[in-house]
């Protein structure tokens, strides 16, 4: 008679609590985590924050946004944030002005959110009818490696054209003034051109086989060793992310149109070329853009940081082999349960 009646109350119990929590959903008590941030198509950072989602993995987040990298790189060099999704370059930048950061995951996939906008008007059809042309970029970037690349691969030497070191804003006007006939920039900037500039895209970098533009999750290496959980928790909510959004893009569509300021038409635009990263696949050695060691993506980041140093960005060498730790997101995809 007793075992029944606890039968009785073990399962009311269970139905009135429901299911347990599932493995990947963190317990205890919540860490705090402090991200910074810029405002770039961050669809599973903004999404995941929106949703709530880095609380649920057992986070107490702050997120801090800046204007640039640079700045990022002083505050990881003052402790003053955790995790920096930060681009390539001031990645690079970092590790080279003595930052001990390792970055342990991929923000997003953005090779086809950069690329070349010309002039409708200006008699641009290929990569071929650059020479002659006034080119606007912005120095030390990804488009700037761009630029010489393309440049390289066409055989125009850079007398044989105009270059122009302007920054994104800058290259707008240029091209509403006729002033440039070909920027080298990134999105929303592109959509800007579109839009406002009567510019057309010509190019995007991955249609040429360009893929450093990126944005990569980066935390020292000593605050890794120390909170090792939190950031796992940090990957468990990006994963928790993207398993929403994958059903629903419409919280990172906003978001990412509030961070930006645009309209939802371009940030609509963006998604369609740039969209959720594959998260799934980031430790996979087969994936473009993957942690693994000795990877395609550490081939790009071994030439753009070659490139940086020859154009004296940075003043020392970088070995891309030490600056990537797949082993966080190694643990956040083994305990998490993705829907079915």
């Amino acid at each position: 008679m007793v075992v029944a009646v606890l039968a009785v109350v073990m399962l009311t119990l269970a139905l009135t609590l429901g299911p347990s929590p599932t493995p990947s959903v963190a317990q205890g008590s919540p860490l705090p985590i402090r991200i910074g941030y810029q405002a770039v198509a961050s669809w599973v950072l903004f999404g995941a924050r929106d949703l709530k989602l880095y609380e649920k993995a057992g986070l107490t987040p702050t997120f801090l946004k800046f204007t640039a990298g640079a700045p990022m790189i002083a505050a990881a060099q003052s402790k003053s944030i955790d995790v920096a999704m930060v681009g390539t370059v001031p990645f690079l930048a970092g590790v080279a002005q003595g930052v001990d950061w390792i970055y342990i995951g991929l923000d997003n996939e953005y090779p086809r959110a950069v690329g070349f906008v010309v002039r409708k008007d200006g008699g641009i059809g290929s990569l071929a009818d650059l020479n002659g042309k006034t080119i606007g970029f912005f120095r030390g970037s990804t488009s700037h490696y761009a630029v010489l690349t393309v440049l390289k691969r066409q055989g125009i030497a850079t007398g044989q054209v105009k270059l122009l070191h302007l920054e994104p804003a800058q290259q707008v006007a240029a091209m509403m003034n006729r002033q440039i006939d070909v920027a080298a920039t990134w999105e929303p900037w592109m959509q800007k051109m579109v839009h406002q500039a009567d510019g057309k895209i010509l190019v995007r970098e991955a249609d040429i086989g360009l893929y450093t533009g990126l944005g990569v999750y980066a935390v020292r290496r000593d605050w890794l060793q120390a909170n090792r959980e939190t950031a796992r928790r940090f990957l468990e909510a990006l994963l928790l992310g993207y398993d929403a959004l994958e059903k629903n893009p419409t919280p990172a569509l906003k978001a990412v149109e509030q961070e930006m300021g645009i309209p939802e038409p371009w940030a609509m635009a963006i998604f369609k070329e740039a969209g959720l990263p594959a998260i799934y696949k980031q430790t996979d050695p087969g994936y473009r853009y993957s942690l693994a060691k000795d990877g395609t993506l550490q081939t790009s980041l071994a030439d753009l940081a070659r490139f940086l140093l020859e154009e004296k960005v940075i003043t020392r060498p970088v070995d891309v082999g030490t600056v990537v730790d797949a082993s966080v997101m190694t643990e956040a995809l083994a305990a998490h349960q993705r829907p079915k």
